[in-house]
């Protein structure tokens, strides 16, 4: 009988899934199940959206015909409300149940609001799939000021793509300086002061205490905690985001705010795999294109029969934002190290705070054990090949 794999989700891990399942299994039907109604995009770079609605063709993954060439069967606003495992099914939205003999769960992440007072007005929005971005970029036309939520990736981007479009913008901060997990104090500084230069304040250590709007419901600005009001009419909460597993409720499938896998991708339910944002590996999770990527295609192949391993190793942080570059990986900051390893640490730095470049390579006994690259980083190559490969 013919291998029926059914694919929940149809970002860069799920597809990955679909494509390697149909390299190792050609004759398996492939089923993707999509409440997107849009064909899969560029999830990362829908902020370019937001300067110009007419980007929305370019950042899809595929054409139509693609989909239809590999004999996938990838159905669009098809909304998936529940799992049977005991039947191999899935119940959908509409009211229809599909079962499997395979299934992949890549239904990925959402974005993530902190409940605040005023999340609900109108105006305040939430950039995490092509619609939002449409309709976001709608009401940029008529905004003034606008204000981010969160000085991650995504929120940087969209900062930028607002005061491109002529508004004046903000973004607030909860943390005590921007890219903390990427950036030290120092290359944070001179980071934070390009943003600034790019004509985008920043505000951090910023506690939203309410969003508050006008006697029709839309937004008006933000209070802080500690009293500071910033006028706006438009919000974008940027605060993270969280796994999409809502509709494994009573499935039996283990889920610690994320599904846990092992290191085949596979769940603790017999044909059930997982990968991408939804999923978690060794209490391991990114966040990442490439990582999603790898989960999906090592999913895909033991769906379709083998017994592929997945080997992650922790990828190095690369961004282009801003009018800048920033690339960093292994150990960034001197502190946390045991006394032993402090008393042969050397740091190597160097700056050029006018042209907001910044360079820094930490060493323990001369083995180079992390790096931070702002502006120029024509070194970073070189950098991580010493990383991985100690002479």
């Amino acid at each position: 009988m013919q291998l029926h794999i059914v694919i929940i989700g149809s970002s860069i891990a799920g597809l990955s899934a679909a494509e390697a399942a149909r390299q190792k299994a050609p004759d398996c039907r492939i089923t993707i199940l999509s409440e997107d109604t849009h064909y899969p995009y560029f999830r990362q770079r829908l902020a370019e959206v937001l300067t110009d609605r007419n980007k929305a063709e370019k950042l899809y993954l595929h054409p139509e015909s693609w989909y239809t060439e590999r004999g996938f069967d990838l159905r669009l606003n098809h909304r998936v409300t529940g799992l049977d495992p005991e039947n191999k099914a899935v119940s959908l939205e509409n009211g229809e149940i599909i079962t499997y003999d395979k299934l992949i769960l890549a239904s990925g992440s959402a974005s993530f609001v902190p409940r605040m007072p005023g999340a609900e007005l109108s105006g305040v929005e939430t950039l995490w799939t092509m619609e939002d971005a449409l309709r976001i970029e709608a009401k940029l036309q008529n905004a003034k000021r606008g204000i981010v939520i969160g000085g991650g990736l995504l929120g940087l981007e969209a900062a930028s793509a607002m005061h491109e479009r002529g508004l004046e913008t903000l973004v607030l901060e909860r943390l005590p300086r921007l890219m903390m997990r990427q950036l030290d104090e120092r290359s944070a500084e001179l980071f934070t002061a390009k943003v600034e230069s790019e004509g985008t304040r920043v505000t951090t250590q910023a506690c939203v205490a309410e969003i508050y709007g006008d006697e029709e419901g839309r937004v008006k600005g933000i209070r802080l905690e500690d009293g500071q009001d910033f006028p706006c009419d438009l919000v974008l909460v940027s605060a993270g985001v969280m796994a999409r597993t809502e509709y494994l409720k009573d499935s039996g499938v283990l889920i610690d705010r994320k599904i846990i896998v092992d290191d085949r991708m596979r769940t603790n339910v017999p044909d059930i795999f997982a990968a991408g944002d939804c999923a978690v590996m060794d209490g391991r999770w990114y966040g990442l294109w490439m990582i999603a990527k790898l989960q999906g295609q090592i999913a895909g192949e033991n769906a379709a029969g083998f017994d592929a391993r997945c080997v992650m190793q922790t990828p190095p942080y690369m961004v282009k934002t801003m009018g800048t570059q920033i690339v960093s990986s292994g150990l960034i900051e001197e502190g946390g190290l045991a006394q032993d390893q402090q008393a042969h640490l050397r740091a190597d730095i160097t700056e050029n705070s006018e042209a907001f470049q910044y360079s820094k390579k930490l060493y323990i006994s001369d083995q180079l054990s992390g790096f931070v690259l702002l502006g120029d980083t024509k070194a970073f190559s070189k950098l991580l090949k010493e990383l991985k490969t100690p002479e």
